[in-house]
């Protein structure tokens, strides 16, 4: 089964996963608008199993469900570098083999009255974008994109730019009625961006 609000809304904010360029994103759904969301959050793990990405139910509410899209072994190659690793750490994430105990203690500060912002590292910001963040309260950035960037900013701009690519070329593939598993299929690692 596929739902096409589903796949685009994947397509247009989940690209740079679906392609290896970043190691995961968050796509927030409304139940309202796709009430089988568990369903397909189970159904497209399965289509997306042979590449390895997988979709993580983060956070779930009465109106919406938070989902992380990500490639398992990008995100667990990054979690566990030394400088994120270190981060992780200090607040309160132990290093694993496992993305479930790293996803079981996420859910657990999502469930709590603060957004937890070492998230970013989970999304595969740049770890000084992440401190710049955490340190400022999100405050005097000095650029703002699928990101907010406190240094770097040329090359973030670029990574954004080639996000953007993606996620048009993802959409516009979509439009012409691709489904979005065999996009990745042909795709996925490729240059086209």
């Amino acid at each position: 089964m596929t739902n096409a609000k589903f796949e685009n809304t994947l397509a247009t904010f989940c690209s740079p996963v679906l392609f290896g360029k970043k190691v995961s994103n968050l796509v927030s759904v409304f139940k309202k608008e796709i009430p089988e969301v568990a369903f397909l959050v189970d159904e497209y793990n399965k289509k997306f199993k042979s590449h390895g990405i997988k979709i993580e139910n983060i956070c779930e509410c009465e109106k919406r469900i938070l989902l992380l899209v990500y490639s398992e072994d990008n995100l667990l190659k990054h979690l566990k570098e030394k400088n994120v690793s270190d981060i992780l750490s200090s607040y309160g994430y132990i290093e694993s083999d496992d993305l479930n105990e790293y996803f079981h203690i996420l859910k657990m500060r999502m469930a709590k009255e603060e957004f937890p912002h070492e998230i970013g590292l989970f999304l595969g910001y740049p770890l000084s974008d992440v401190k710049g963040f955490i340190d400022n309260n999100g405050r005097n950035y000095q650029y703002c994109g699928y990101w907010k960037v406190y240094e770097n900013i040329n090359e973030a701009k670029e990574m954004f730019s080639t996000y953007d690519k993606l996620k048009a070329f993802t959409v516009a593939e979509l439009e012409c009625g691709r489904k979005l598993d065999s996009i990745v299929a042909q795709f996925q690692n490729k240059c086209i961006a």
